[in-house]
């Protein structure tokens, strides 16, 4: 009986380790693409203005660069420049997007990449 409970307890504790690494991973995930969607937010507003021909930052776009900018993770935030204009704002969005990009591209397939996060069920699939 020992030896059962034993295997038992091992299963169980595979188990949770299990769900917890799951937990852990989507949780990971949820973070990156909450900082995709402010560094999307703030790229949108850039490219406003850069379509209008603004080239100074004022003062509304600075900070939202600046709230932007401390949700990154630190390796990702040091690649964002200290930006003197719209372009280079411009510039410095997307340089950061890209290694936010590699790690959710890790984390999933692209189909789940361009997804909502309330979108979590498997897409369906026509059979042949």
């Amino acid at each position: 009986m020992d030896h059962e409970h034993s295997r038992f307890d091992d299963a169980w504790t595979e188990a949770v380790a299990a769900q917890a690494a799951v937990l852990e991973r989507r949780q990971v995930e949820r973070s990156y693409r909450r900082v995709l969607a402010l560094t999307d937010g703030v790229l949108g507003a850039l490219e406003r203005r850069n379509l209008r021909g603004q080239v100074e930052l004022d003062r509304a776009i600075k900070l939202d660069l600046a709230r932007t900018v401390v949700e990154l993770p630190p390796d990702v935030r040091r690649r964002f420049p200290t930006p003197r204009n719209v372009q280079e704002a411009l510039d410095g969005i997307f340089s950061v997007q890209e290694p936010l990009l590699l790690v959710l591209q890790r984390l999933l397939h692209w189909d789940r990449l361009v997804t909502g996060p309330w979108q979590d069920e498997e897409p369906v699939r026509e059979s042949a």
